[in-house]
């Protein structure tokens, strides 16, 4: 990790995170379905154009197609849609908090669906931690409410669990290329997306301003699909350990322009929530095996006798 790979880290965790205060802003005027399907669109035609810059094409339509059907769903419309969502009732820094709980729901969930070590006891402290922060982060007073804060927040957790579980599925999926798998989602999302849009989406909408509509294009180019190519350059420079140091960046992202850029409070509760959520997925998360993105694997080791 040089200081050029650890700057190029930092800037992807930017970029990500900088999706909360955007949708934050563009959802003023625009629905989260909307929202939802202009960003795969956009995100899937520039990850497409990429896909095929390097010489890589999608499996033909088929059973190959399965996994890109399913990550569609679990990695990008509901997660996407749930944000959207979220952000119209919380402001964009509880928002990238509470998505700090994605690692934490990896390592709860990933034995059940894959072969891997359950998490020993004493990391358990770690997970305990984290969600006391994301309840202190929300305000104990809204969570047995069903006003706006507590629903948009339970949004956000429902994105960032269909967050985890769609990345122990992408762990099993090693016959395609992570960039077919990125670019295949967006474009499933977009089908997905379309006729649930004309079937539940508000027609009625206004013309939106210059400002929504040039924050609502950002989310798909600045939020989603440069990070995503410039998490794929930091696979290959650094490896998928290290890279998955993002999960822990990207919340600290979005709470730092949200704060910054849109002038959010940033109460002595939600940062403590904030610290809590951060340390106690820091804990549970501090070896390679529980890695956000899994490791590539080992070549096999050569015997004496070679």
């Amino acid at each position: 990790m040089t200081l050029k790979n650890w700057a190029l880290l930092v800037l992807t965790a930017m970029l990500f995170g900088s999706s909360f205060p955007l949708i934050n802003v563009a959802v003023a005027e625009v629905p989260p379905m909307y929202i939802a399907l202009a960003r795969v669109t956009i995100a899937a035609l520039i990850l497409l154009g990429f896909l095929f810059a390097t010489g890589r094409r999608l499996p033909p339509f088929g059973a190959g197609w399965r996994p890109l059907l399913v990550l569609g769903v679990l990695s990008a419309a509901l997660p996407y849609f749930a944000i959207a969502w979220g952000q119209a009732h919380i402001n964009s820094s509880l928002g990238g908090i509470l998505f700090a709980t994605i690692p934490i729901f990896t390592i709860i969930l990933a034995p059940i669906f894959v072969d891997e070590a359950r998490l020993p006891a004493k990391r358990m402290v770690g997970v305990a931690v984290a969600f006391a922060g994301v309840v202190t982060a929300i305000g104990v007073e809204h969570l047995f409410q069903f006003g706006g804060q507590a629903l948009g927040a339970a949004a956000t957790l429902v994105a960032a669990l269909s967050y985890a579980i769609g990345n122990i599925y992408a762990r099993t999926q090693t016959a395609l290329h992570p960039l077919q798998l990125a670019a295949g989602q967006m474009l499933a999302a977009t089908a997905i997306l379309i006729p649930l849009t004309l079937l539940y989406g508000s027609p009625a909408i206004t013309a939106p301003g210059p400002v929504t509509i040039l924050a609502t294009i950002a989310v798909a180019i600045v939020s989603t699909a440069m990070p995503v190519i410039l998490m794929f350059t930091l696979i290959k420079r650094v490896g998928a350990t290290q890279t998955s140091l993002l999960a822990f960046f990207i919340p600290v992202a979005a709470v730092l322009i949200g704060v910054i850029a849109l002038g959010e409070p940033l109460g002595a509760l939600t940062l403590l929530g904030f610290a809590m959520v951060i340390a106690g997925a820091v804990w549970a998360t501090r070896t390679p095996a529980n890695a956000l993105i899994p490791a590539e694997p080992l070549p096999p080791k050569r015997s004496h006798a070679e």
